[in-house]
C-alpha cells in the first residue's frame, strides 16, 4: 500500500517497504517522471553505480540537479534488490504520480482494492485519515463513530477520490466494489450518502445502477460479495429507487474467470429489482421489484421490540455445551462435554454434576421456520443481573460438583493460555482477573424468559421460531442466535407471526446480508406492542400458535393454508392493501 506526500524538495512514497523520497523537479512533468522511472528500474536491473545514474539521467535530458536526493533515492532501491525485495519499485513510482498529470476524464473504469480498514498498514491509515474524514466515510451516528467502530474497505476511499479528482462533471465512473456498501449498517453508512463538499461545492455521486454478482464468485479463489456500481459526477441531489441487478447462475458449472461476456450472459440469469433506503439516506438498501416496494416501506421502521444476541461462551464452547447421558437416582446428571466444537478444541471429559445450572441448548442447526429442537445441553454459571458469573464461594457450596468440572478447565491466572476459561477472548476483554472463571457474555434476565421468538444470525431464509420450554427447563440460544424475550406465549405467538409473514420476509431478504441477520431486524421491521384487547392482534397469535403444531406434525398443506392467513392478517395490522400483499407475495416466491 502506497500513500504520496509533499516534504518540499521531494514528495514521498509511502509504502509497505518504507517511505521513498522522490525529488520534486521529477514529479511536475509526467514525461520526466515516466521516463526517470524508467531510467531507475534499467539502471538497477544492470548494476550501475550512483554517479552512473545520474549520467544517465543527463543524457536522457531528465532533470537531476538535486544530486544528493537522487543518489539517496537510487541507494534505497539498491539496497532493497540487494535484500532480494521484489523489484517492482521503479513501477510504482511511475504509476504513482502518473494521476497528477491525467487531468478531468469522462469516464473511469476500474476494481479498486478491497482491504478492511484495520488490515492496513498503521503509517498508510494515520497517511489517508484526512481523506477519509474530507469525504465523511466513518460512520455519521451512533456508538461506533469515528474510524475504528465498524468495518470500512479501501475500495470506498478510492471511489470518492477518484470521482473527485478525475471525473468530469456529468461524467461516469465504473468499479468493481465490495457488495457489503449496500447493505452493512455501520461500514457503508458514510459511502451512502454519494455526496462530499470540496471548495465550498457540494457534489453529488447518483447511483446509476449497480449488478449485483454475488450469488457466485466471479473472480477465482475470492470468496468476496462482489458488485458494479456505476456513478455520475452532479452538483445536484438525486432521488431514489435506482436500478439494482442481481446476477444469478442458470448452471451447475462453475463460471470461468477468463470466460467472455456472451458466455457469462448465456450462464446467468439477471433479476431487474429498485433499490431505495430502508429509513434515513444513508441507512442499508432495500432491494426489490419495484411493485413490491410500497407495500414493503409500510412494515419498515423501528418495533416495540428488542432483540439480543444468544448467549456467549467468550469462545470456549467445547466446556460450557454438554451431553446429558444418564440421570441419576439423586436427581445429579453424568454428563459429557462436546470437545470437539468451535475453533477451540478441548479434552474430553465425563462428569457427575448437579442439573440446577444445566439447560436446554439451541443451536443454529436447532431452528427452522416456527419451530425449534434443542439437541444439546449447556452449563450456566451465571447471575444474569449482575452480569458475572455466580460467585465462587456460591459455586463451591451449592453446585460443588459443577464447580469442579469447570475448573479442570479454568488454566493459570498469570499466564492464561488459549483453550482454557481464563483464556478465552470474551473472557479476557470484559471480565477482571478477579471474576469467577467461567464468567460468560450476553447473559441477562431476558435470557431465562419462559418464553423467547428466536432466529438465526446466518441463513439463506430468515427463518423465526418459537422457544418455550423443554423438559420444564428454559431453553437458551447460542450466540449465533437472535432472541427476543415475550412476556408470555400469546406474545410470542403474535410476534413470531408478524416476523414469519411474507411483508416481513420480503423486507428482511430485501436489505439483510445473509450471513447477518442479527439484532438490527427489529430496528427496521416495524411490530407494534401485542395487545390482548386487539382481535387483529390475538387472531393473528392464534393463526401462528397453529402454525407451530402444524410444523411439528409436519403437515405442509395445512401450514401453506395457515401462512396464507398469517400474510393477510400482518397486512392488515401494517396497512398493506391486498394488491401490494399480492405484488410481496409474487416477489417473494421470484427470490
Amino acid at each position: 500500500m502506497f500513500a504520496t506526500g509533499s516534504l518540499g524538495k521531494v514528495r514521498q512514497l509511502k509504502t509497505s517497504a518504507g517511505n521513498f523520497n522522490i525529488p520534486t523537479e521529477v514529479t511536475d512533468n509526467r514525461e520526466h517522471i515516466g521516463r526517470y522511472a524508467d531510467t531507475l528500474e534499467s539502471c538497477i536491473t544492470n548494476d550501475y553505480s550512483p554517479e552512473e545514474f545520474i549520467e544517465r539521467c543527463e543524457s536522457e535530458a531528465i532533470p537531476a540537479t538535486q544530486i544528493t536526493l537522487h543518489k539517496d533515492l537510487y541507494r534505497h532501491l539498491q539496497q532493497l534488490n540487494a535484500d532480494n525485495k521484489n523489484g517492482v519499485w521503479a513501477r510504482i513510482i511511475k504509476n504513482a504520480f502518473a494521476p497528477l498529470f491525467i487531468g478531468s476524464v469522462d469516464y473511469i473504469a476500474g476494481n479498486p482494492p478491497w482491504v478492511n480498514w484495520e488490515h492496513l498498514p498503521k503509517n498508510y491509515r494515520d497517511s489517508t485519515k484526512s481523506l477519509w474524514d474530507r469525504y465523511r466515510l466513518f460512520a455519521l451516528s451512533g456508538p461506533k463513530t469515528g474510524m475504528g467502530g465498524y468495518k470500512k474497505d479501501l475500495s470506498m476511499l478510492f471511489t470518492y477520490a477518484s470521482v473527485d479528482n478525475y471525473l468530469k462533471e456529468g461524467g461516469r465512473l465504473g468499479f468493481v466494489i465490495t457488495q457489503s456498501v449496500f447493505k452493512t449498517a455501520g461500514g457503508g453508512q458514510g459511502f451512502r450518502s454519494f455526496a462530499y463538499e470540496t471548495k465550498g461545492e457540494k457534489w453529488y455521486l447518483p447511483p446509476l445502477a449497480v449488478h449485483d454478482l454475488s450469488a457466485f464468485q466471479p473472480f477465482e479463489g475470492a470468496t468476496n460479495r462482489t458488485a458494479v456500481l456505476i456513478v455520475g459526477k452532479k452538483r445536484r441531489a438525486f432521488s431514489y429507487p435506482v436500478p439494482y441487478t442481481v446476477w444469478k447462475k442458470t448452471t451447475r458449472s462453475k463460471i470461468a474467470s477468463e470466460l467472455e461476456l456472451h458466455a457469462v450472459r448465456a450462464a446467468t440469469g439477471r433479476v431487474k429489482l429498485a433499490a431505495s433506503p430502508i429509513q434515513s439516506p444513508n441507512s442499508p438498501w432495500l432491494t426489490a421489484p419495484q411493485r413490491a416496494l410500497s407495500g414493503i416501506q409500510k412494515v419498515l421502521g423501528p418495533s416495540a421490540y428488542r432483540a439480543y444476541e444468544g448467549v456467549n461462551t467468550g469462545g470456549l464452547n467445547g466446556c460450557f455445551w454438554i451431553r446429558v447421558l444418564d440421570k441419576r437416582p439423586n436427581g445429579e446428571l453424568l454428563i459429557e462435554n462436546l470437545h470437539d466444537v468451535g475453533k477451540l478444541k478441548v479434552r474430553h471429559v465425563q462428569a457427575v454434576i448437579e442439573p440446577a445450572l444445566v439447560y436446554p441448548l439451541l443451536r443454529g442447526r436447532d431452528v427452522r421456520r416456527w419451530q425449534a429442537e434443542p439437541s444439546a445441553h449447556t452449563i450456566l454459571a451465571q447471575d444474569p443481573e449482575t452480569r458475572k458469573g455466580i460467585p465462587e464461594s456460591d459455586m463451591k457450596r451449592r453446585q460443588p460438583k459443577t464447580y469442579a468440572y469447570l475448573k479442570q478447565f479454568e488454566g493459570e491466572p498469570e499466564k492464561p493460555k488459549p483453550g482454557t476459561l481464563r483464556g478465552r477472548s470474551g473472557y479476557r476483554q470484559l471480565f477482571k482477573p478477579s471474576d469467577p472463571f467461567y464468567s460468560m457474555t450476553n447473559v441477562g434476565p431476558y435470557t431465562m424468559a419462559e418464553w423467547k421468538v428466536v432466529w438465526r444470525e446466518q441463513s439463506s431464509i430468515f427463518q423465526a421460531a418459537l422457544a418455550g420450554l423443554s423438559a420444564q427447563r428454559v431453553m437458551l440460544p447460542d450466540h449465533k442466535l437472535m432472541m427476543v424475550a415475550c412476556k408470555s406465549r400469546h406474545e410470542a405467538d403474535f410476534l413470531l407471526g408478524m416476523l414469519n409473514s411474507s411483508p416481513s420476509l420480503l423486507a428482511i431478504h430485501a436489505y439483510v446480508v445473509s450471513t447477518s441477520t442479527s439484532t438490527h431486524v427489529l430496528s427496521n421491521v416495524a411490530v407494534p406492542q401485542f395487545k390482548d384487547t386487539d382481535s387483529a392482534h390475538t387472531r393473528l397469535a392464534e393463526l401462528s400458535a397453529h402454525c407451530h403444531a402444524a410444523a411439528q406434525r409436519e403437515a405442509e398443506q395445512e401450514l401453506t393454508e395457515l401462512e396464507a392467513e398469517i400474510d393477510q392478517g400482518a397486512a392488515n395490522i401494517w396497512g398493506i392493501t391486498d394488491a401490494e400483499l399480492q405484488a410481496i407475495q409474487e416477489a417473494l416466491t421470484e427470490r
